[in-house]
């Protein structure tokens, strides 16, 4: 599995053909198939697997750190380091050619993601790092909706927008908008270029 994805990260899933994940593997193409019937099914379950990982290295972020702030920007660098990791192209791939793929994807989004982001104001509320007059599941599908359409190549095309500053450009207006005073005083000494 690690080996696909290391390929599809870098290519796309459409432009790598079951041949070279067999070649990177050093076994035939057959011995893939007598257990992955078809791209699409290996496509998932590389899918399933990463999503997986994700979500126990997002909850260890969330486990170590000191606040609500902190968790955020902590999970803000993880999204980062994976995000230049991957050819955009993958997702426009995913999007295209494999849909029941990429909702595997959008799902785990909707569903992790929101339940994130509504647990994040809710401590950030408790902690008086977060405004107290916000509704968190408001706020939750807000963010939701906004990092959408951060993979929307009609309202961001790639050829003229980089998707890692517009992943900062949402994390400002985000936390700008949520932060109390005294979120303000911590949010302000921190640098989004290094985060």
């Amino acid at each position: 599995m690690t080996a696909a994805f290391e390929l599809f990260i870098k290519y796309g899933v459409k432009s790598v053909s079951m041949d070279d994940i067999a070649d990177k593997l050093g076994i035939s193409k057959k011995t893939i198939y007598a257990e992955i019937p078809s791209k699409e099914i290996l496509i998932e379950r590389v899918l399933t697997v990463h999503l997986r990982q994700d979500e126990e290295e997002v909850n260890q972020i969330i486990l170590t750190s000191s606040n609500a702030l902190d968790e955020i920007l902590g999970i803000s660098r993880h999204v980062l380091q994976f995000l230049m990791m991957i050819n955009p192209v993958l997702i426009y791939d995913l999007k295209k050619y494999y849909p029941e793929c990429w909702s595997l994807v959008e799902n785990q989004h909707f569903t992790f993601i929101r339940d994130l982001i509504y647990n994040n104001v809710v401590r950030g509320i408790n902690e008086k790092l977060y405004r107290e007059d916000l509704d968190p599941m408001i706020i939750a599908k807000l963010y939701i909706t906004l990092s959408n359409t951060m993979v929307n190549p009609e309202i961001f095309p790639v050829t003229q927008f980089d998707l890692l500053n517009i992943l900062k450009q949402i994390q400002r207006y985000h936390l700008h908008g949520i932060v109390s005073d005294d979120g303000r005083k911590i949010l302000s000494s921190i640098s989004f270029d290094k985060s």
